[in-house]
Parts: structure tokens; C-alpha cells; sequence
């Protein structure tokens, strides 16, 4: 698959997000995760968004928990742990990783 290829995909998995067709996008995201012998961080994290879609949080946090691994940590991923943890209903969990979140350096964009 070409990079332009993979690169339609994952504007597809976040079109069908956007457009509530949540099972398809996740779908379409462990697709693309399961592509490569070695998935690329972007289709993990299409996957750790379309679990949390579709009701499945447990399955975000083990992605995360895989692209801790395998990457130095974002904001994003601070934001997305505190979204799963909360629908889990880990409450103070989901609070520490939102601090993590608002206290991430990359969190700020410079405009």
C-alpha cells in the first residue's frame, strides 16, 4: 500500500467517525493496524478513537497502552486515556490523565 494510499484511509476511518458510522470506522482502522508486521502509530491511535466510539474503552486503553510502548507520549493520547478511563468509570483515573493532558507541553500549538 502506498503512503498516499494509507494516508485516504485514515481520512476515511475519520470521515466515518465524524459521520456516525462508528463500526465501520473501526472496521477500516483495524484493518489498517493489522496492514504491517509493525502497524504504524496513526492506525493504533484511528483504532484507540473508533473503540472509544463505539462504546469499546477497554480496547482503547490497550492500544494506548501498546503506542506508550512505541512512541513518546502526546497530549492527544493524555486526552484519549482520560475519555476511555471516564467511560470505564475510573474517575479519579480519568481526572489524573486530563491534568497530564492540560500540563503536556505539545498540547499548545503555536498559531
Amino acid at each position: 500500500m502506498t503512503p498516499a494510499q494509507r494516508d485516504a484511509l485514515h481520512r476515511l476511518v475519520f470521515d466515518y467517525l465524524r459521520h456516525g458510522q462508528n463500526r465501520r470506522a473501526l472496521a477500516l482502522a483495524l484493518l489498517l493496524a493489522s496492514r504491517d508486521d509493525r502497524p504504524d502509530p496513526a492506525a493504533l491511535r484511528a483504532v484507540a478513537v473508533a473503540s472509544l466510539a463505539v462504546g469499546r474503552p477497554d480496547r482503547a486503553i490497550a492500544v494506548l497502552d501498546r503506542l506508550d510502548q512505541e512512541e513518546a507520549p502526546v497530549a492527544a493520547r493524555h486526552l484519549l486515556r482520560s475519555r476511555a478511563l471516564h467511560q470505564l468509570g475510573e474517575i479519579e483515573a480519568a481526572r489524573r490523565a486530563f491534568r497530564d493532558y492540560l500540563d503536556a507541553p505539545d498540547r499548545r500549538v503555536a498559531a
